[in-house]
């Protein structure tokens, strides 16, 4: 059948746009790697999730419950048994806190994965932001998706502080240890102090060299921090630096099936090391 070429040039034209306006629509489509487009319930996650622990009323008498996971970068199959492990014997825990290294690359692909698996949590989880986190265009999907690098809340009668030490990827200025210490000051009202950030302070990564690690390791002790808490390491460590006053926790990557469950009860503090194999 003939069509003459301005009617053709028409059709074309229509089909062109109406596929065009499809590819927009579809939610799965990506036009680069580092392009930032969220869904709803992928935004604010942090400070969402904190509401959702201010929701439960937790009061200064109550006992807290939380658990402590770290570098879950790329181990897919073992976050997921992690996760499973959790529901299953911990799953009356008041929050989750995840710290840093959520991703390999930054990207928003691997930070999306992470996030699904993690709402498949029967608690809510906080993320501080890891060194892996920063790389790429990592700083701009971790900021969209969990909010700022730095900050702080409270459960019960403890006060949880995030912390961004990630001193190379921001360019050797964090962490910002006078925010700290305005937080620290504000924490003494509460009877525990947990501070949470991926790199520990003994490292080069967090500044030491410039005096950062020292500065940190006598503000925990100035305000009696009950918990450094730390990622990165890979694999557990439980150590007293510094004057020897705080206990320094790492987190073994969940790749090594394992997490800590917490439990804070008036003045007493006490932690388990979960091995799923063992």
């Amino acid at each position: 059948m003939y069509y003459p070429v301005e009617k053709y040039n028409c059709f074309v034209c229509v089909i062109l746009a109406l596929c065009l306006l499809i590819l927009q629509a579809c939610e799965k489509f990506e036009y680069s790697p580092y392009e930032v487009r969220l869904n709803d319930d992928e935004k604010n996650i942090n400070q969402r999730n904190i509401q959702r622990i201010k929701d439960l009323s937790i009061t200064p008498t109550d006992q807290i419950k939380f658990i402590l996971i770290s570098d879950s970068q790329g181990f897919y199959a073992d976050n997921e048994k992690v996760v499973n492990h959790i529901n299953r014997h911990h799953g009356e825990a008041h929050f989750l806190l995840l710290g840093g290294d959520i991703t390999d690359f930054g990207l928003l692909k691997e930070h999306r994965l992470i996030h699904q698996q993690l709402s498949k949590l029967k608690m809510p989880y906080v993320a501080v932001i890891g060194n892996h986190d920063g790389t790429n265009n990592g700083k701009v999907v971790y900021k969209r998706m969990y909010g700022a690098f730095d900050f702080s809340f409270t459960a019960g009668d403890s006060k949880f502080i995030l912390l961004n030490t990630n001193y190379l990827e921001f360019d050797r200025k964090v962490p910002d240890l006078e925010w700290l210490e305005e937080e620290l000051k504000d924490g003494q009202q509460y009877n525990h102090i947990f501070v949470l950030s991926h790199i520990y302070p003994i490292l080069y990564e967090f500044g030491r060299d410039e005096g950062k690690g020292e500065l940190y390791g006598k503000l925990v002790s100035k305000y009696n921090v009950s918990f450094s808490l730390h990622g990165h390491r890979h694999a557990y460590n439980l150590f007293y630096p510094f004057d020897g006053s705080i206990p320094y926790l790492i987190s073994g990557a969940t790749e090594r099936l394992e997490y800590i469950v917490f439990t804070v009860n008036g003045d007493n503090i006490t932690f388990e090391r979960i091995q799923i194999n063992s």
